[in-house]
C-alpha cells in the first residue's frame, strides 16, 4: 500500500504532463505544421513582395522545418512559397533531394536585399545550393517565377503580414 501511495503521484504527474504538453507538440510551431501546404495549414505566413508580385509564404523557422523546406508539398503556384528564416545572417544551403517540382531559390539578406538567385532548380538534382555570402532568408518559390516577373539580384523584397 505504501508503494502504491508513492507511485500514484508519479502516475498523476505523468498523466498531467502528457495531457498538457502533448497538444503543444502539435501546435502551429511544430515542423509537421510548417511543412504542409498553405491550404488549411496553421503555419505562420508572411506576405512577400518581389518582382511586382506579392506571394503568401509559409515561414520555416525551426530546425526541422528549415531542413525540410518544401518537402512534402505536392505542388506550388505563383501565389505561394516558403520563406526559410535562419534568424541570423550566415552562409546556409538548400537541397532538392525528395522534391517533386522545380523551384527558384532567392537568397535575401537582413535588409531585404536579394543577394543571389538560383532559377529553375530541378527536383532530385542531388546538388546543394549555397547562399555563398551571409544571408538571413531563402525564399523558395515556383520554378520560373524569377524569370517571369524579372526578379534579380540587388532588388529589395518587402515583407508583411497577411491581411494587413
Amino acid at each position: 500500500m505504501i508503494k502504491f501511495m508513492l507511485v500514484l503521484p508519479l502516475i498523476i504527474i505523468n498523466f498531467f504532463l502528457f495531457a498538457v504538453l502533448f497538444p503543444a507538440l502539435a501546435s502551429e510551431n511544430s515542423p509537421a505544421a510548417t511543412s504542409n501546404q498553405l491550404n488549411g495549414s496553421k503555419s505562420r505566413r508572411v506576405m512577400v513582395a518581389l518582382g511586382g508580385r506579392t506571394i503568401q509564404a509559409v515561414v520555416a523557422d525551426t530546425d526541422r522545418a528549415l531542413r525540410e523546406g518544401l518537402l512534402g508539398w505536392d505542388r506550388i503556384t505563383d501565389e505561394d512559397g516558403m520563406l526559410l528564416d535562419f534568424t541570423v545572417p550566415g552562409q546556409y544551403a538548400i537541397h532538392m533531394q525528395g522534391m517533386k517540382f522545380p523551384i527558384d531559390a532567392v537568397w535575401i539578406d537582413s535588409a531585404g536585399v536579394i543577394k543571389l538567385v538560383y532559377e529553375d532548380i530541378a527536383p532530385h538534382s542531388g546538388r546543394v545550393y549555397p547562399s555563398m555570402i551571409p544571408c538571413r532568408y531563402c525564399l523558395e518559390i515556383k520554378g520560373g517565377f524569377c524569370k517571369k516577373y524579372g526578379v534579380k539580384e540587388g532588388q529589395t523584397v518587402r515583407f508583411g503580414v497577411p491581411g494587413k
